[in-house]
């Protein structure tokens, strides 16, 4: 049984996302008795803080989760295999940021059932692009009954750790000092440019279709593309959606506004109303929605633009995830 304080470990804390989820947990209300951060013996000893602290990196290994409640694995696809050929074993509640096993109970906080979260067990935590389509799509077909959609997800260079940026970066620097750009991450140059990276892109667009279909959604499945966009951080979807009413473009702004915990819609002609952006987002874990317009060519036709921060949306909602099970009520015992 999950102490009310538990130990918490974040696998990865030096990676984008688990710095992310550091950050969020210090910043949040979820109690922690103890954290401990691993990674990779190239960082065992580095110091890093947490509510005040400084806490000492430590090198994942199996025993290292002996006194351990709630362990995050951020850590990047290279380590979570590493781990798993070693025959390592799991904590009791273990939430995977990794992207790269099948097998668990999915989760998305405001769409998931939080009775469908057992007590223990291995949680995954969906790809942060899934975690905003799904709430897009549940919402839309709830409201007004969504017959199709298609969407163009423009993903970061974030999307592929530490390493990702890094390139964009000298890339970038490199193209503005007439120099010549290498390209070890990305099929080419992104810098100033958009990539379709056929492979990395199918596998994504694969992952997001699984994971919303495992959340188990009455909605129609959308189409999906990928494609890989020149920023640092952050999602943008182009969405289109054809729906069985005919609401006007304010209705459907105001049923997603009612899920304000989660959906930030910018009101044309405000300071927010030019709509997001991927930089105007970061630091935000809500899911931003501008330019909702009606197709007057099409019955029940919109489309919408929207942006959310990559590494919010996902540390978000796994602590969400953390918080569910922690205070999930416990069933009365039979006299």
């Amino acid at each position: 049984m999950l102490r009310k304080t538990p130990n918490i470990a974040i696998v990865g804390s030096t990676s984008l996302v688990g710095k992310e989820l550091r950050q969020m947990l210090e910043d949040s209300e979820f109690p922690v008795a103890r954290v401990a951060l691993f990674e990779t013996e190239e960082y065992v000893g580095l110091l890093q803080e947490f509510a005040g602290e400084i806490q000492i990196t430590h090198v994942i290994s199996p025993a290292a989760f002996d006194d351990i409640d709630i362990a995050f694995f951020a850590c990047g696809p290279e380590i979570m295999d590493s781990y798993v050929a070693s025959g390592g074993k799991f904590p009791g509640v273990t939430i995977d940021l990794t992207q790269t096993r099948r097998d668990g109970t999915i989760f998305v906080n405001g769409i998931s059932d939080p009775r469908s979260l057992p007590a223990q067990g291995y949680f995954l935590n969906p790809h942060p692009a899934a975690i905003v389509i799904s709430r897009m799509l549940s919402h839309l077909h709830n409201a007004f009954g969504l017959q199709s959609a298609a969407i163009t997800v423009l993903v970061p260079a974030s999307d592929r750790g530490a390493s990702g940026v890094d390139e964009l970066q000298e890339q970038t620097v490199n193209l503005l000092n007439f120099q010549e750009i290498g390209s070890k991450v990305f099929s080419g140059q992104l810098a100033f440019n958009m990539l379709p990276e056929p492979r990395a892109s199918g596998q994504t667009e694969t992952l997001i279709l699984e994971q919303v279909q495992a959340l188990g959604l009455s909605s129609p499945m959308p189409l999906i593309g990928v494609v890989q966009a020149p920023v640092f951080h952050s999602h943008a979807f182009s969405m289109f959606a054809r729906l069985a009413g005919e609401p006007s473009a304010e209705a459907l702004a105001e049923v997603l506004r009612q899920d304000h915990a989660n959906i930030m819609v910018h009101r044309p002609g405000t300071d927010l109303g030019d709509g997001p952006s991927p930089v105007s987002v970061v630091g935000s874990d809500k899911i931003h929605v501008g330019r909702i317009r009606r197709d007057a060519n099409h019955s029940g036709a919109f489309s919408l633009w929207i942006a959310a921060d990559n590494l919010r949306i996902a540390a978000s909602n796994a602590i969400h995830m953390a918080e569910r099970i922690l205070f999930a009520p416990v069933a009365p015992t039979e006299k």
